[in-house]
């Protein structure tokens, strides 16, 4: 998702929303007289055509099951005055980490991050930044998010404040870009709080695979830009699907030999050069799980799982 990155254009703050008109995400949908949701916030709805749009609309909807609706896509237009100082400062420390590494092009690092959010806390976290460390504390003191390619099925299950949701059932998703440049593994159970050495800017769980990126609460004002909000309607209670099909009692070896039973030679061909590129770490496992589903469906693998399993297991 590298080429989502756009500098800022001032022209970008005489560009309004249409989400008013379709009451997406606002709660104050038919009370014209308050402003829509996306003007309260400084933010701007992206519509399908849009390449940013498509983009993202086809990351998450592969990874969410027919629980949940993507309502709409909408972009940080740094129209206030607190989030435009944010993507200034977020420019000046891009910079400087570059630098830190020697002044190439790609020193910092800069990927793209999963971070869920209540309703209440979207407007503050745009203008102000992230007041308190965002986790659950297995990984050290600081903002979780997870990578770009993550499913957000999982995102929503590992939402710590889904009990709070509104009654509308819209979930908040942001996703930011991240300043990670020179990253550290992190234990779990760790209680660290900063880098352990100038040497490091962030932390992951995985430095091949990562499923979480680690912004200690010392950086996570200064390396972390909220750029995009989804919003989605899912359920309070979701069906973690995505991971049931990752049962450690079916390799995947197994599987596509299972698999192969019922699919043509060139399916199997192609499951297969999927799996050579994850055991080569070209691709991650969650993504190997979501290119699997789509060639076979749900249903398929959900049956051979429960056939073969436990046959695989002996």
């Amino acid at each position: 998702m590298d080429y989502l990155r756009t500098e800022f254009d001032s022209s970008e703050q005489e560009e309004r929303s249409t989400i008013s008109e379709s009451g997406s995400c606002d709660s104050y949908s038919g009370q014209r007289q308050r402003p829509s949701f996306a003007d309260e916030h400084g933010l701007m709805e992206l519509l399908e055509g849009d390449k940013a749009y498509d983009l993202i609309y086809r990351n998450c909807k592969s990874g969410l099951n027919d629980q949940c609706q993507i309502v709409s896509i909408l972009r940080n237009g740094f129209k206030h005055v607190g989030s435009l100082a944010k993507f200034k400062t977020f420019q000046v420390f891009q910079e400087a980490v570059e630098f830190k590494h020697g002044g190439e092009s790609g020193g910092a690092k800069v990927k793209y991050g999963w971070c869920t959010v209540k309703r209440t806390e979207v407007k503050s976290i745009l203008d102000y930044g992230f007041s308190q460390p965002r986790n659950d504390g297995s990984y050290g003191r600081g903002l979780y998010l997870s990578p770009d390619n993550t499913s957000l099925l999982e995102c929503l299950k590992d939402d710590t404040s889904s009990e709070e949701s509104e009654e509308d059932g819209i979930r908040f998703l942001l996703l930011c870009r991240v300043i990670l440049g020179k990253s550290e593994i992190v234990s779990k159970g760790s209680t660290q709080s900063c880098p352990s050495s100038q040497e490091f800017d962030s932390g992951v769980d995985d430095l091949a695979s990562p499923s979480k990126y680690i912004v200690w609460s010392t950086h996570m004002n200064t390396h972390v830009l909220p750029e995009f909000l989804v919003c989605i309607k899912a359920p309070l209670h979701l069906t973690r699907s995505v991971k049931r099909l990752r049962s450690p009692w079916m390799a995947f070896p197994v599987l596509i030999k299972a698999l192969s039973k019922f699919l043509p030679p060139s399916q199997i061909f192609i499951i297969q050069k999927h799996y050579k590129d994850q055991q080569n770490r070209r691709i991650s496992r969650s993504e190997l799980i979501q290119r699997v589903r789509s060639i076979t469906g749900d249903r398929l693998l959900a049956d051979i799982i429960k056939a073969f399993g436990h046959k695989a297991q002996q």
